[in-house]
């Protein structure tokens, strides 16, 4: 099961990161080395424990830590679909020493839908390894009674529902609200702080719909705890590959990948950058990293760091214009 799967990945990131080395010291802009990593290196993340950026966090900190051979270590700050946790870190000085899961939600969505989020993706963070990508599932409570998207459909347009996503102005969030619009519905969005709490409240029926990332949700399906009734790839999931996509159900403009990556504050030195590029893209290629990320359905791409600002800046540009398009705003 999905869940096994990550504990399972956390576990082997802890046993086996030895098998990396980014080893030597950096080198500053006069020449003089400098050993860093020479304390601990904190890693935010800004969803609550369980999700996919938190144990993305866990395994890239475990790993790291061997590689270094110093401590990297997660901090939660959940609040306000990411922005939180996100704005301490762009807030913080730009030594190596705070670095941040970055996600599509708040750094490729909330700052076109929300004015006040305080920070600007492409100018206040150093945008430094690309880690993986998930889609998301939509996924029914048991009790709702419906089996395919189609039933949701004819469903939704009679009666009021509810759809838990991974909060206000979330790249989830701005995914419901595609749906809405392909199929002229009218979901409304139930913001969570984490993807565990959004399953939590679904298993026990307290809301009708979950929008989350496949791997958060897809476990639950397996056990038939839940109904999945579709995914934003463009194809199907190879993980969950009895749930069909969006596109295969003739909504195109359904789609959305949770991308997440290794980001920090604005102006960390080049070489820092480089090291770490170099670090993660070693352990993403070890092949019981690929084999994880193949069990758990999550896509990857090996870029540096000038190919990573390159993608999200198109990516930015996308979501941006989808939020337009939406006439999304959150404040």
């Amino acid at each position: 099961m999905a869940r096994t799967m990550w504990t399972g990945m956390v576990v082997a990131a802890a046993v086996l990161a030895g098998t990396v080395w980014a080893g030597g010291t950096g080198q500053t802009k006069d020449g003089i080395k400098d050993a860093w990593p020479v304390k601990p290196v904190k890693i935010v993340v800004a969803f609550g424990p369980g999700g996919t950026a938190d144990v993305l966090g866990r395994m890239m900190a475990a790993e790291l830590s061997a590689a270094f051979n110093q401590q990297f270590f997660v901090e939660n700050r959940p609040g306000n679909s990411g922005s939180v946790g996100s704005s301490q870190v762009a807030r913080a000085e730009p030594d190596g020493y705070t670095l941040l899961i970055g996600g599509a939600g708040p750094h490729l969505v909330g700052p076109a839908i929300n004015p006040n989020i305080g920070y600007v993706t492409m100018r206040d963070f150093t945008h430094i390894a690309m880690i993986a990508g998930d889609s998301f599932m939509l996924a029914a409570s048991n009790a709702l009674g419906v089996k395919s998207f189609d039933e949701l459909v004819h469903m939704a347009r009679t009666r009021p529902l509810n759809c838990g996503t991974p909060g206000s102005g979330s790249q989830g969030h701005l995914v419901m609200e595609l749906i809405n619009r392909a199929a002229a519905i009218k979901l409304r969005p139930v913001p969570y702080r984490g993807a565990a709490e959004n399953m939590t409240d679904l298993l026990g029926n307290h809301v009708d719909l979950a929008l989350q990332p496949a791997v958060s949700v897809g476990e639950h399906v397996r056990a038939g705890q839940a109904v999945g009734l579709a995914v934003t790839s463009a194809g199907r999931n190879s993980v969950y590959f009895e749930i069909p996509s969006f596109a295969e159900l003739g909504y195109a403009d359904i789609r959305g990948t949770a991308w997440f990556w290794l980001a920090g504050p604005n102006n960390i030195r080049p070489d820092i950058v480089a090291r770490l590029n170099g670090a993660v893209r070693k352990i993403l290629a070890l092949p019981r990293v690929k084999e994880q990320f193949a069990n758990a359905g999550l896509s990857a791409k090996d870029l540096d760091a000038a190919a990573l600002n390159a993608f999200l800046s198109e990516e930015v540009a996308l979501w941006g214009t989808l939020a337009q398009n939406t006439g999304l705003r959150v404040e």
